[in-house]
């Protein structure tokens, strides 16, 4: 179980959309995708897993 406080790295990002690291920087640089950007720490790109959560609430579609 995931918490909210928890950062992902850029292959479990990967792994949870099942995409590419190339797209997902894809969608970093899109902005109007408004994809969370990553943090950087010791040259690594980590995401914070709440900024995914709430990304991914942000892209139902009510129909």
């Amino acid at each position: 179980m995931t918490t909210q406080t928890e950062f992902v790295t850029g292959p479990q990002v990967q792994a949870r959309y099942q995409k590419s690291h190339v797209t997902i920087w894809r969608w970093v640089k899109d902005a109007d995708l408004n994809f969370p950007k990553p943090i950087q720490i010791n040259r690594l790109n980590y995401w914070r897993m709440a900024d995914l959560v709430s990304w991914e609430a942000s892209q139902v579609v009510v129909s």
